[in-house]
C-alpha cells in the first residue's frame, strides 16, 4: 500500500517550471547533506474528526524542506522565485481541486500552511521550508 507521503511526493513532482525545475527526487523523512536535496517529512500533528456515520476527516501536515546553495545573492533570489512558484502552483492545485490520489481515502483539501522561507543557514547552503495541509476522507 502507497502511504500518504508518497503519494504527496508524486503530486509535488508535477510541479515543473522550466525555470525553476529542482526537484528530481524527493526523499521521505530525512534531508540528505547534498545540496539541492529534498525531502518531504510528515509533521506530529493531525486534527481527525468522525461524524455519526463513521467517516472520517483527517488533516495532516507535511513540511517539505529543501536544501539549495545560498552563498550569494543571486542563488538566494533564485530560491526566493522557486518557493513563489511552488506555493502559487499548490493555491493552483487546490482551486483546480487536482489532489494527491492516496489510497487510503479521497482528498477534499490541500493548502500551503507554512509559505517557504528559511528555516536554517550554513556556510553554503540554506534549508528552505514550505508546509502544506492535506484533509482527506475515508469510511470507516
Amino acid at each position: 500500500m502507497k502511504t500518504v507521503s508518497e503519494s504527496v511526493i508524486e503530486w509535488l513532482k508535477i510541479f515543473n517550471p522550466k525555470e525553476y525545475w529542482k526537484m528530481k527526487r524527493i526523499e521521505t523523512g530525512i534531508l540528505p547533506a547534498d545540496v539541492d536535496s529534498y525531502a518531504l517529512v510528515k509533521e506530529p500533528i493531525v486534527n481527525k474528526k468522525t461524524s455519526i456515520s463513521g467517516k472520517v476527516t483527517a488533516t495532516e501536515h507535511y513540511t517539505l524542506h529543501a536544501r539549495l546553495a545560498s552563498q550569494n545573492n543571486t542563488d538566494r533570489i533564485d530560491n526566493g522565485a522557486f518557493g513563489e512558484l511552488l506555493e502559487s502552483w499548490v493555491y493552483e492545485q487546490k482551486e483546480a481541486r487536482n489532489y494527491p490520489v492516496i489510497e487510503s481515502g479521497k482528498v477534499k483539501k490541500v493548502d500551503v500552511t507554512t509559505p517557504f522561507y528559511v528555516g536554517k543557514t550554513e556556510t553554503n547552503n540554506s534549508i528552505y521550508q514550505l508546509t502544506i495541509s492535506i484533509t482527506y476522507v475515508k469510511e470507516k
